[in-house]
């Protein structure tokens, strides 16, 4: 009986083992699909402007053909770092406030309409900023280490950055420079954003 028993409880914690890689690769996987440009751009009626805006931006199409997603830049990222359970539990619960934010804008009706997400802009771009800020961009720093930049035919890119690693005691604001990075709005006035946003429904 007690050899039963050790096989039983044997058997119990494989089951729980392989549930719980089961549920972390599920949770893995839908948290990844919730954060690329498809989710956001297509499924979240309330990114309509942003989206577009980030169609035109500089992460969007590249030369080397590398592109930066939406959770890219707007989650914990820690590409160059060895990323632990307390960093996950982290990224989850940010995916989780951002994902929030939007429904419950959708829902109250704040960010239902494409005129209505052009008013909030500012707004929203602001709290965005202030975000990366408070993180010393380290959402940029993941893709971009600046201690690597190298360019021979354009050596001052390289000069520029120098000293302005993680490290630096002089705050960084990669948007200062960079303001078009990841949502470019130039050329979007509000006409030409409600007929790209009408044109799938008359289709």
């Amino acid at each position: 009986m007690e050899k039963n028993s050790k096989w039983y409880l044997a058997g119990i914690c494989l089951i729980g083992v392989v549930v719980g890689i089961v549920f972390v690769g599920v949770l893995t996987s839908v948290v990844h699909w919730a954060g690329t440009p498809k989710f956001c751009g297509e499924f979240c009626h309330s990114m309509t402007v942003t989206y577009q805006a980030y169609q035109k931006g500089q992460h969007f199409r590249t030369a080397s053909g590398a592109t930066a997603g939406c959770s890219d830049c707007h989650l914990k990222n820690h590409s160059n770092e060895h990323v632990g359970p307390i960093d996950y539990v982290a990224l989850l619960l940010d995916k989780a406030h951002a994902g929030s934010v939007s429904l419950i804008g959708q829902i109250q009706g704040s960010l239902s309409t494409v005129e209505k997400q052009i008013e909030k802009r500012p707004h929203m771009a602001e709290a965005v900023h202030q975000q990366m800020i408070d993180r010393n961009f380290s959402a940029c720093r993941g893709c971009h280490e600046v201690e690597k930049m190298y360019n021979p035919k354009k050596p001052l890119v390289a000069a520029i950055h120098k000293g302005m690693g993680p490290d630096a005691e002089k705050k960084v604001d990669c948007l200062a420079c960079h303001p078009t990075a990841g949502h470019d709005y130039t050329g979007l006035g509000m006409e030409d954003l409600v007929a790209k946003t009408e044109e799938p429904a008359k289709k």
